[in-house]
C-alpha cells in the first residue's frame, strides 16, 4: 500500500465520522427543538462555504477566481452546489428528521453502490469478487433495514425511505460531479463555493424557513459543530 493510499484511508475514515457525528447532531437539534432540516441546511452550507473559501484564501491564494473565468466551468459548478452538494445535505437532514441518524446513515451509503456501478461502467472493467460480496452486503443491509425481512411491510415510515434513497442519490452526485473540477482547481475552493452557492439559493427560495428561530445556547453550539466539523471537515476529508 502506498504512502498517499494510506493517506486516501485516514481521510475517508474522518470524513465518515464527521459526517457521522453531524447526523448525531442533527437528530438532536430534530428532537430538541422546532429546527427544520431546510433550515439547518442552510446555515451549514452558507457557514462552511465561507470557512473553506477563507481556509482556501490561504491554501489557493492564486486560484481561487479561476474557476469564474468560463461560463461552462460557472454553470458546471452551480450544477454540483445545486444537485449535489444541495441535495445531499437536505435529503440527508430530511432521512434524519424522519427516521434517525444511523438509519439515514445507512440508506445514504447506498449510494456507494451507485457510484461503484457508474464507475465500473465508465472504466469498463468487470468487479473484483470481493466488490462484488461488499456490494450485496449492503443492498442485502438496506433491504433488512427498510423491511425487518418483509418485503411486505415497511418498517420505516415512506418519508424516511423517500429521503433515504434521496441522499444515496445525492451521495453519488455528490461525489462524481466535481470531479475534473476538483482536479482543476482543488478540492477545497470547490467545494467551499459550492457550498455557498447551494447554501444561498437554498436561502433565496426558503420562505420562512430561512429563519433560526430556536437561539439557545445548545442550539447554537450544535448547529457550530455541524458546520465546522460534520459539514467543513467531514465533506473535505471526504472529497
Amino acid at each position: 500500500m502506498t504512502s498517499d493510499e494510506k493517506k486516501g484511508i485516514v481521510l475517508a475514515l474522518a470524513g465518515a465520522t464527521g459526517w457521522g457525528l453531524s447526523g448525531t447532531c442533527g437528530q438532536f437539534l430534530f428532537s430538541h427543538s422546532s429546527v427544520a432540516p431546510l433550515t439547518v441546511t442552510i446555515y451549514r452550507l452558507i457557514f462552511s462555504g465561507i470557512l473553506l473559501i477563507l481556509i482556501g484564501l490561504f491554501t489557493h491564494q492564486k486560484g481561487m477566481l479561476d474557476v469564474f473565468r468560463d461560463w461552462k466551468t460557472i454553470l458546471h459548478l452551480v450544477f454540483y452546489s445545486v444537485f449535489g452538494v444541495g441535495l445531499c445535505q437536505l435529503s440527508y437532514l430530511s432521512a434524519i428528521r424522519y427516521s434517525n441518524s444511523g438509519t439515514a446513515t445507512v440508506l445514504q451509503s447506498a449510494g456507494i453502490v451507485l457510484v461503484f456501478i457508474i464507475v465500473s461502467i465508465m472504466q469498463r472493467k468487470a468487479p473484483k469478487p470481493f466488490e462484488c460480496i461488499c456490494l450485496v452486503l449492503v443492498i442485502g443491509g438496506v433491504f433488512l433495514l427498510a423491511t425487518h425481512g418483509d418485503p411486505s411491510h415497511l418498517q420505516l415510515s415512506r418519508e424516511g425511505l423517500f429521503w433515504g434513497l434521496a441522499a444515496a442519490v445525492a451521495v453519488a452526485l455528490y461525489t462524481l460531479l466535481p470531479g475534473k473540477l476538483m482536479e482543476r482547481f482543488g478540492t477545497i475552493p470547490i467545494l467551499g463555493y459550492a457550498m455557498l452557492i447551494g447554501g444561498l439559493l437554498l436561502f433565496i427560495f426558503s420562505g420562512d424557513q430561512r429563519i433560526l428561530t430556536d437561539t439557545r445556547p445548545i442550539t447554537i453550539l450544535s448547529m457550530a459543530f455541524i458546520v465546522t466539523v460534520g459539514t467543513a471537515m467531514g465533506f473535505g476529508c471526504y472529497l
